[in-house]
């Protein structure tokens, strides 16, 4: 049955993802939406033929803090380019001994922690999200493009978790022990500064937005080691990130093999339900 939407898949690269070149066709997008500029230029491009879009989360230079990021900016940008899906990596910290440092993990549900970010498109802002958007968060990903995510990590002989609890942190410090010791109380397995509030603006978006998350390190609360550092983390990152790459690769043409009509109506009735308008006088 032929989809009456023509998918086109944004990827936001996290730190290390920055400047694959794995585009045919590649072009610079400058693209300026209602909320300001995204993090960088947009990378417009094809993947075997299906179109995508590259955005550096932090920039191409990595310039800018997880506070920092214009969350907004980058959701609607990748909106306005035409993007139905959204796939993203994350740089997170491990909480639990059998995510191993370098192991994917394939999110399902989040915890915020963050405190100092616009999280939603709907504040009276911009004409285009007028009202409140109460939008519901279970699920948080689009559970269609993870399982994709999943398969295709499994094909490739990548170690993956099929589901994990990601905790967002405010950042751009890391935690302490007591506060990793507290995340892992409530049975969270992962611990990163930028899922939120990315996942709840997609979700607004109406876009299918899905994330895997590698594995740096072990945060601080194994007693036996010093904890979490700079030079590790981009060190494993570094070490892994082809891995990412050749997922994304994998992922973007499986993707566009489905027809994704029930899911984005279901996502667009589920954002149209959730905004309540400005109520007019009588």
């Amino acid at each position: 049955m032929t989809s009456k939407y023509k998918i086109k898949v944004g990827i936001i690269g996290g730190s290390g993802l920055n400047n694959p070149n794995f585009f045919k066709d590649e072009k610079e997008l400058d693209i300026i939406t209602p909320f300001g500029k995204p993090s960088d230029v947009l990378i417009s491009g094809k993947i075997e033929n299906v179109d995508c879009v590259l955005l550096a989360r932090h920039g191409r230079q990595h310039t800018i803090s997880p506070t920092n990021v214009n969350y907004r900016a980058n959701i609607w940008a990748l909106k306005m380019a035409g993007c139905t899906h959204v796939i993203a990596s994350s740089a997170s910290g491990s909480l639990q001994e059998e995510i191993k440092p370098g192991d994917m993990v394939v999110v399902d549900s989040f915890i915020d922690r963050t405190t100092k970010r616009n999280s939603s498109f709907y504040d009276g802002t911009v004409d285009a999200a007028k009202g409140v958007c109460h939008i519901p968060m279970e699920p948080a990903f689009c559970n269609k493009t993870r399982q994709i995510m999943i398969k295709a990590a499994q094909d490739l002989g990548i170690a993956v978790h099929t589901s994990g609890t990601s905790v967002s942190i405010e950042g751009p410090r890391f935690s302490s022990r007591a506060e990793s010791n507290l995340y892992r109380s409530w049975g969270v397995h992962l611990v990163n500064m930028t899922l939120v509030p990315e996942v709840v603006l997609a979700k607004e978006a109406g876009l299918c937005y899905a994330v895997v998350a590698m594995a740096t390190d072990y945060d601080c609360w194994r007693i036996s080691e010093e904890g979490v550092n700079v030079c590790d983390v981009l060190k494993t990152f570094k070490e892994n990130v082809e891995k990412i790459t050749k997922l994304f690769l994998k992922v973007v043409p499986k993707i566009a093999e489905e027809n994704w009509d029930e899911t984005i109506d279901s996502l667009k009735a589920s954002v149209e339900s959730s905004v309540m308008l400005p109520q007019t006088k009588k």
